[in-house]
């Protein structure tokens, strides 16, 4: 199952990316031709925005995610490694929580106060439903970290 969502997530995340780079490409080459195609700048953004929060759970899912370990290295050698796994992932956990209320309360809100892109159209609010969607798939990973550091066997694996 976590197979298949972490190629599930790597392939929304570049095809992200591929919209990014094609939208950005036309918008250079359009310039040049001195062709009208505002859309692309706010494809581009929308499709960045988009990616990041995917590849957010891709990097948490694969561990591939930066992380400033020296502190907690410090820690974990007089402490113990769990222990500090523990901690770490019930404050992630906890800030995962209050983003998935944020981003949910602004993706409502958006509906009854859009936010419209000029050129395209497009209330930007919806767009807080990728930052919802990553957060909450960030919950349940880092809420299952937590659980794993608690239990005898120590960490899960991704």
């Amino acid at each position: 199952m976590v197979g298949y969502l972490r190629k599930a997530l790597f392939g929304i995340s570049a095809a992200l990316m591929a919209a990014m780079v094609a939208s950005l490409f036309l918008q250079v080459v359009a310039r040049e031709f001195r062709w009208s195609v505002d859309w692309t700048e706010e494809t581009a953004r929308f499709a960045f925005i988009a990616m990041v929060f995917i590849a957010t759970v891709y990097s948490t899912l694969t561990g591939s995610h930066l992380r400033v370990s020296v502190f907690s290295d410090l820690i974990a050698a007089k402490i113990g490694r769990r222990a500090v796994e523990g901690f770490h992932a019930l404050v992630v956990t906890g800030f995962s929580v209050v983003m998935v209320w944020y981003s949910g309360y602004n993706f409502i809100d958006g509906f009854r106060y859009p936010n419209i892109s000029p050129a395209l159209g497009f209330n930007q609010n919806i767009l807080f439903v990728f930052m919802t969607a990553g957060f909450a798939v960030n919950t349940v990973l880092q809420g299952l970290e937590f659980i794993a550091a608690l239990r005898p066997g120590g960490k899960a694996e991704p």
